[in-house]
């Protein structure tokens, strides 16, 4: 799914932002790259990478800005297993759980601050690039404190919850093509990078209700199947997922729309899902 050199570049990405994290920052360095070296699927660094090449952008401003996106999902992460109590992160233990709270906090908040460090590799174009990055990183703080005040109540209102579940992980989906547009002059492509990354967020957020269906009932957090029941939906489940479907699909075609191809990533990623769902209707 991932072209090879945008394959090549993450070992850059891993590498520099590694470097970043550990320079003059203590122990509150190491535990973010102990955080770090449990991996992941790198998505928002590699669809920063891939948008670049196809845009032609210089091989140090896509490992900047894949580096920046990714230090800043890496930020919430850390932040969202603490606040969650999630003991675990990709087969290790999370921040909290090792190093404790008030480590966890710190390493979040040098993650955070690292992802800006790492723009200034893109030379005189960083100021923009910063501006167009906190909106993104503000929207999120504000997706999240919107979650955390609808816990506890019912929720009846489809739009609040497609509002919610938008702007929780949206924003950092948007922001690598949103970086690689800027640099690239095409600012006007920007709103339909937006339009994928927001479907490509519902869909996902659903997908992640339906697997989380009894956690969330248990802490009383918002889920889509809950939504959907308390606005009077007979079969909460399965419109669920035929609405992840529509939503994917029209990221999917949000993404391709984009120039030069460089939202192809994000294309390959909502019709790979959109798939998954179809196929789990199918089966009996």
């Amino acid at each position: 799914m991932y072209s090879d050199h945008a394959t090549a570049n993450i070992k850059q990405v891993e590498q520099h932002m590694l470097d970043l994290v550990l320079q003059g920052t203590g122990e509150a360095g190491q535990a973010a790259a102990y955080h770090l070296s449990a991996g992941g699927s790198r998505v928002r660094a590699l669809l920063a990478l891939d948008a670049a090449r196809a845009l032609a952008l210089r091989d140090d401003h896509a490992v900047a800005i894949a580096a920046a996106c990714e230090l800043l999902h890496n930020a919430s992460l850390v932040h969202d297993d603490l606040q969650d109590r999630d003991v675990e992160r990709r087969g290790l233990d999370a921040v909290w759980r090792r190093y404790g709270d008030a480590a966890a906090i710190c390493v979040g908040d040098l993650l955070l601050s690292t992802a800006y460090a790492a723009l200034a590799g893109t030379g005189p174009s960083t100021a923009p690039l910063i501006a167009r990055m906190h909106q993104r990183v503000a929207a999120v703080i504000r997706g999240q404190c919107d979650d955390i005040a609808l816990q506890g109540s019912t929720l009846a209102s489809l739009e609040t919850y497609e509002a919610v579940a938008s702007a929780k992980s949206g924003p950092l989906l948007i922001l690598p093509l949103e970086l690689a547009l800027a640099l690239a002059g095409r600012d006007d492509a920007i709103g339909t990078a937006v339009d994928a990354g927001s479907f490509f967020a519902i869909g996902y957020q659903i997908v992640d209700d339906l697997q989380d269906l009894e956690r969330d009932a248990l802490n009383e957090e918002l889920n889509i199947v809950a939504v959907l029941a308390a606005a009077g939906e007979a079969q909460p489940h399965a419109c669920a997922r035929a609405l992840a479907v529509r939503r994917f699909r029209q990221a999917q075609a949000a993404a391709e729309a984009l120039p030069s191809g460089c939202g192809r990533l994000l294309a390959a990623q909502a019709m790979q899902r959109c798939e998954r769902l179809l196929l789990a209707l199918e089966t009996p």
